[in-house]
């Protein structure tokens, strides 16, 4: 693999139907959206817990045959095998060892809150359903009645990965206090990682409630970009004002700034934003080709 690469990172906008996808703290017969608020006005959320559990879940239906992915225990702990595992390689995670504290692996993907940017109470409905109790003979049908708040939003997400902590693992050691770099995996199955991650953010659906909701959550409007040097930088190419109009002139300085150290890919679903023939003709201006979402996506595949 090319040592060129160290980072490949994506930030897109995704716009939903009418959707509960995260359920915050409500009562025993609501189920509530989680929200944050910005300047005393509420918004929707999806936790980064919750985000990657679904791009785990959409990396693992890509699984082949000789391929293993963990499923956590009961306890939300993984194997530890991250060798053989493609959960605990590219997602982490912390094993309590009694005695010795930790095992802890960094997770070399990195997945944001998803915020939702236009606010709820403007865009939010309740519906109720019925949930059924089983009934003893002789008995009448008993069941509950829950409300469910649901919303219609754009939601700005994002996913970072460390491309040169994919297969790989730091090793430090006490006598000499040498630090080792080792791979346990050659290139050509770190590529295929790597690219199960990012078709995984193309077919993204696992998402909570989804029985009776049917969300699309893939990339509408997405920024992509494979980096010479490590950063988060383009999380900020993406800020829209209360009248769903992109920020052009923030747009054009992050795309500037990465320029100097990333080959960068945007791609646009039309009628999402408001302002979408401006956005097009910006990203043009500071020589950007416009393509679909799904390109961009193949365009940052590790061949």
């Amino acid at each position: 693999m090319s040592n060129e690469i160290k980072g490949i990172e994506l930030v897109w906008l995704s716009q939903t139907d009418l959707t509960n996808m995260n359920s915050g703290e409500g009562g025993t017969n609501l189920v509530d959206v989680k929200k944050y608020a910005k300047n005393s006005i509420e918004y929707p959320y999806v936790s980064g817990q919750a985000m990657r559990h679904y791009l785990r879940d959409s990396v693992r239906r890509s699984l082949s045959d000789g391929q293993f992915m963990c499923v956590p225990n009961d306890k939300g702990e993984n194997c530890g095998e991250q060798t053989r595992c493609l959960n605990c390689d590219l997602f982490g995670y912390m094993l309590p060892k009694k005695g010795e504290g930790a095992g802890v692996r960094v997770s070399p993907v990195k997945v944001s809150t998803a915020m939702g940017l236009f606010p709820l109470e403007d865009n939010s409905t309740v519906d109720f359903l019925t949930r059924k109790k089983r009934k003893e003979e002789g008995e009448k049908a008993k069941g509950d009645i829950v409300n469910v708040e649901l919303g219609v939003n754009l939601y700005k997400c994002g996913v970072s990965i460390d491309v040169q902590r994919v297969g790989f693992i730091e090793e430090f050691n006490e006598d000499t206090k040498v630090l080792s770099h080792i791979s346990f995996v050659d290139d050509t199955k770190k590529k295929q990682r790597i690219n199960m991650v990012l078709n995984g953010i193309k077919y993204l659906t696992d998402y909570s409630k989804q029985s009776r909701l049917l969300t699309d959550f893939t990339p509408d409007i997405i920024l992509a970009s494979s980096q010479r040097i490590y950063s988060h930088r383009l999380q900020k190419a993406f800020e829209l004002d209360k009248n769903g109009n992109l920020n052009i002139e923030r747009f054009k300085a992050i795309v500037s700034d990465l320029k100097e150290y990333s080959h960068l890919y945007f791609g646009v679903l039309p009628g999402v934003l408001d302002n979408e023939n401006d956005v097009v003709e910006a990203a043009k201006a500071t020589g950007l080709e416009v393509i679909k979402p799904n390109q961009v996506i193949d365009r940052v595949l590790l061949a």
